[in-house]
């Protein structure tokens, strides 16, 4: 009999999310700011402020402004999309792709970022 050792995963610490941006931002320079405004108005709104202040870095933002990568913590992920799926402001933020694995998130080409 051959006892094969349990594999545990490795635990989740980041989540990722490919937003896309419309309009597109004018400047990618100023742009992950305004990113990080328009989520946080878009979580105030959904969930008042107390769930505004969630942890959230602003990965890249494209150079055209119409797409931009966000890490967010794995427990935080579902409320930032759900905020983002019903908020009313501009530019307006549309999931492309989330996932737990940074490479899953990039672009069709494959390149990351």
């Amino acid at each position: 009999m051959r006892i094969t050792p349990a594999i545990t995963p490795l635990p989740q610490t980041h989540h990722y999310i490919r937003f896309s941006i419309s309009p597109p931002l004018d400047s990618a320079d100023g742009g992950a700011l305004q990113v990080r405004r328009t989520l946080q108005n878009a979580l105030t709104q959904s969930f008042g402020a107390a769930l505004s202040h969630v942890y959230l870095d602003v990965l890249w933002v494209a150079t055209s402004g119409a797409e931009c990568v966000v890490r967010t913590s794995p427990s935080d992920a579902a409320s930032v999309m759900a905020a983002i799926a019903v908020a009313n402001g501009s530019p307006r933020l549309s999931t492309l792709k989330e996932s737990p694995f940074l490479p899953s998130v990039s672009g069709e080409s494959g390149k990351i970022f």
